[in-house]
């Protein structure tokens, strides 16, 4: 590496800092369950776990839920280059369990991202028997993939991308907003929810929460926090992301809603992952 693509990596890395918040009360917490129950398919292997990918498992009870559904969880994949990262993503992935929604919460591609490793990920992405829908993070914007080839890339992927829109899917609404960091969220498409029928919203960055929550909304989805990426013994996360509040990882309630935020499967800064990692979540919605 050049002096000059050092010093670049240096100016980034301060700034990224900057953003943040380091050795935050809130990232000492720990990660509470799902009401209905959390299982993790494999424990947490030592050292660096940036390639440890794990399915963890949450029930949650929904009042006017029909049916039974089944709702895939990804989000913070920061795809970048071809590599053996990506690599074991995409064999990982190709085993995860099925799902009737597959729904992608912002930061798919980072910095520095091509074509050929976007194609990848994308082709080794689960589908949702009954959709698959992504939002935008904060990166999406940052690094130019927040106009309409973006939506267009991912719909080529039988990916539908919902820029502030609503729609009906599986017995649910879906509302998915627009990155609250660097995007522009409408949330006048909140006070449309039907209470009849449940919805669940996505939203990149966890800290839109109280803002978000009420009756007729059981469910937000939330990633952006990596759950501090580096978790330590008695210190917790190591640094947060603006965005992320006192909403690092796990579940959380404000009166009938819930929130949960994924610690997600990508990492910023570096590629390490310690005492988090990496993981997709399979939501069980069960009727109350």
């Amino acid at each position: 590496m050049s002096a000059r693509a050092k010093l670049r990596r240096l100016v980034g890395l301060s700034k990224g800092i900057a953003r943040g918040a380091v050795l935050p009360a809130a990232g000492r917490q720990p990660i509470a369950p799902a009401p209905g129950g959390t299982l993790a398919d494999t424990p947490g292997a030592p050292g660096n776990q940036a390639g440890a990918f794990r399915v963890v498992r949450h029930e949650l009870p929904v009042a006017g839920l029909r049916a039974e559904l089944r709702l895939l969880h990804i989000t913070d994949v920061h795809v970048r280059g071809l590599g053996p990262w990506l690599d074991g993503l995409c064999a990982f992935l190709a085993e995860a369990p099925a799902a009737d929604l597959v729904l992608l919460t912002g930061d798919l591609v980072t910095h520095g991202w091509s074509a050929e490793a976007w194609g990848r990920f994308a082709a080794a992405c689960p589908r949702g028997a009954l959709g698959t829908f992504a939002i935008r993070g904060n990166w999406e914007h940052w690094c130019g993939a927040g106009g309409p080839a973006w939506s267009e890339r991912l719909a080529a992927a039988g990916i539908r991308l919902l820029h502030n829109e609503r729609v009906e899917a599986a017995g649910l609404q879906l509302i998915g907003l627009d990155d609250a960091l660097a995007g522009t969220a409408d949330w006048s498409l909140l006070e449309r929810a039907d209470g009849a029928t449940p919805t669940v919203v996505l939203s990149h960055c966890p800290d839109t929460f109280p803002r978000i929550a009420r009756p007729q909304i059981p469910l937000v989805l939330a990633g952006h926090s990596h759950g501090g990426q580096v978790r330590l013994p008695g210190l917790g996360a190591l640094w947060l992301p603006k965005g992320t509040g006192r909403w690092v990882a796990g579940w959380y309630r404000e009166g009938s809603s819930q929130l949960y935020v994924s610690p997600g499967l990508g990492w910023s800064i570096a590629p390490l992952r310690a005492g988090c990692p990496p993981q997709i979540d399979l939501i069980t919605l069960r009727p109350a």
